[in-house]
């Protein structure tokens, strides 16, 4: 764990790197030359924009990877989201779709629980058209998309209309029952007060011990339906603790759960790109691969 002072100097690289937070250059995304299209599907939920990359032979052997950006459910999608797409695609040679789902406040929960549900089983029942197999699919959220991401896991699990064969979530918000001020924070996490504005923003009060808006307090039968799944948690971040416990709830659950905590990194670094964002790319692509291996041996 870092000392005071280390978090104090910790802090104050991240409020440089925060003004060129944003700054993915074109070169980067060259590096990475997977084909780009905006998509629009229909579902239940209405029409939702899918952002999508590939990167080599269309054919029905390639994995499929359903992306959920971050931005406590109040923020958009961002170049380093595209930029950490276009890396999957490229690395996998898979089908990449990024979901750009609806935000709060103009919608708050649980629609974009919904949609990310929705769009999912669309993705499922399209598999054939999208050439994909269906045996590798890769779940992925980041931040608040790995809270929906969890939701889509509980909604469907090994049901027949969406299957994945992994998930991966870094650093989600399972807890929003909890007040921010309760939970322990370092100095490198956002105030309690800012977590609090983005709570009110995106859910009532009486609805935040949900499992679908809290999935720490779902039940067994819930946690049941996950896939082998990797948490990754940043040990400078308030939602550690949560993670952690999310991780131990799984288990009991019979769950094949994964769990690494960097204990010197904070919220958002993998997307980011700060402290110990390489080491976790290693693992997360690691992961990904002997799941994918799996199927083809």
């Amino acid at each position: 764990m870092l000392t005071q002072n280390q978090r104090l100097e910790l802090k104050a690289a991240m409020e440089s790197q925060q003004r060129n937070f944003g700054g993915v250059t074109q070169e980067e995304m060259a590096r990475f030359p997977a084909e780009k299209e905006d998509m629009r599907v229909v579902t239940s939920q209405g029409e939702t924009k899918i952002i999508r990359f590939e990167y080599g032979d269309r054919t029905a052997e390639r994995p499929l990877f359903l992306n959920l950006h971050g931005g406590g459910f109040i923020g958009g999608r961002m170049d380093r989201d595209e930029l950490f797409c276009r890396k999957m695609a490229c690395r996998f040679h898979a089908l990449v779709l990024d979901i750009d789902y609806k935000l709060a406040p103009e919608y708050p929960y649980p629609r974009a629980v919904l949609e990310c549900q929705a769009v999912a089983a669309w993705v499922w029942d399209n598999r054939k058209s999208l050439f994909y197999h269906p045996g590798k699919i890769v779940l992925m959220g980041h931040s608040s998309g790995g809270n929906l991401a969890a939701g889509i896991c509980m909604k469907y699990g090994q049901t027949g209309q969406f299957k994945p064969c992994c998930t991966i979530l870094d650093y989600p918000p399972l807890d929003l029952a909890k007040d921010p001020a309760d939970k322990e924070r370092s100095v490198c996490d956002m105030t309690a007060e800012r977590a609090r504005d983005y709570n009110l923003k995106y859910i009532k009060p009486e609805d935040r011990a949900e499992a679908y808006a809290s999935p720490l307090y779902a039940q067994a039968e819930l946690l049941m339906r996950f896939p082998d799944t990797l948490i990754v948690a940043a040990g400078e971040d308030s939602l550690c603790r949560e993670d952690e416990e999310f991780a131990l709830r799984l288990a009991r659950a019979g769950v094949t759960v994964t769990l690494k905590r960097f204990t010197e990194s904070v919220h958002g670094f993998v997307i980011n790109r700060m402290c110990e964002w390489e080491s976790a790319m290693v693992l997360i692509e690691g992961f990904v691969e002997q799941h994918i291996k799996k199927l083809e041996n």
